[in-house]
């Protein structure tokens, strides 16, 4: 830990440093004036301080500018954890008062008595190696949050968004699309005849052809604002911003290009290969609609798709054969 010592009036220090040798958490410390404590430890400025003390001793025996500096150092947000005791080899109640309200720690009354000295600094020894714990706890507890909600976010099994995360991303981009009056598309890609895949070759073969098919969709999610999720077992969303029916048709044809190239053996009334079925839609969003709600028109459409219907102009679906 860092002591600094700041001192205007020369005070006898011998008392402190016979206190501060049965100390060894406190490896440094640090002497200055009232004046250089502005500069040394860049007060209310933006600078970065020469020392960061964790402790700081201040006497008052400057009474008056000790009692700015105290407060300044108090307001300022590098030194919010850092303890602050002050020191006065006088029994007067004022000063003892301006001492207090400067929101100090503690104070010292007679800075000749060692034994004082030894137990203030290791009451404030004690509460900064709290300060400094309680900190690291709470950015351990940030951290794992963070973790947590990354996993949230995130589909286990592909690594791409999830369907909780993705509800929420497409509300936030309704809105935005609600604002600047543009077009959104949605994709909703389904794996045709998967449960029969998953019956024939076994779940862990499944699960493979999910990562697969999750990479092969993101070669179609290039734009910054693409949005790629899983959203159920075999069924996949594909949020494109600012696209139009036409825009969001050609990403639906390079969807399907894109895994008919995985060529995965899989025989069914369509085909020699495991397929796809995208249904699509362009909406030009209004304060009426919501996420929930154009996810569930777009699993009306992919049904219509998988039906052979769905032929309103501005929905279409195509089938990966």
């Amino acid at each position: 830990m860092i002591l600094a010592v700041i001192d205007d009036v020369r005070t006898d220090l011998k008392p402190l440093k016979e206190a501060l040798s049965r100390i060894e958490v406190i490896s440094w410390v640090e002497n200055m004036t009232l004046l250089e404590s502005f500069d040394k430890l860049a007060i209310l400025s933006p600078a970065k301080p020469i020392v960061q003390p964790d402790i700081v001793l201040i006497s008052f025996e400057n009474n008056i500018e000790a009692y700015e500096v105290t407060l300044a150092i108090k307001s300022d947000g590098k030194y919010t954890d850092t303890v602050v005791i002050s020191y006065h080899n006088s029994d007067d109640n004022d000063i003892i008062k301006a001492m207090q309200e400067t929101g100090c720690l503690d104070y010292i009354k007679d800075f000749s008595d060692k034994t004082e000295i030894y137990a203030r600094l290791r009451t404030a020894v004690a509460l900064r190696q709290e300060i400094i714990s309680r900190r690291t706890r709470e950015k351990e507890i940030e951290e794992n949050n963070r973790k947590l909600e990354d996993i949230s976010n995130i589909d286990g099994l592909t690594g791409i968004l999830s369907k909780r995360y993705f509800s929420f991303k497409l509300e936030e981009e309704i809105s935005r699309a609600i604002r600047t009056k543009s077009a959104i598309s949605l994709l909703r890609i389904d794996i045709t005849d998967f449960r029969d895949y998953n019956a024939k070759y076994g779940f862990l073969e499944g699960d493979k052809v999910l990562r697969r098919i999750s990479s092969a969709l993101k070669k179609s999610a290039k734009r910054p604002g693409d949005l790629l999720a899983r959203i159920g077992g075999n069924s996949f969303a594909l949020f494109l911003p600012s696209t139009d029916l036409k825009g969001a048709e050609f990403i639906a044809k390079t969807v399907v290009k894109h895994i008919n190239n995985l060529a995965i053996e899989h025989e069914t009334e369509y085909g020699s290969f495991l397929g796809v079925h995208v249904g699509g839609m362009s909406v030009t969003p209004e304060v009426t609609d919501d996420a929930s709600g154009l996810l569930n028109m777009i699993s009306d459409i992919t049904a219509e798709c998988t039906a052979g219907i769905g032929e309103e102009k501005n929905f279409f679906c195509i089938r990966a054969e």
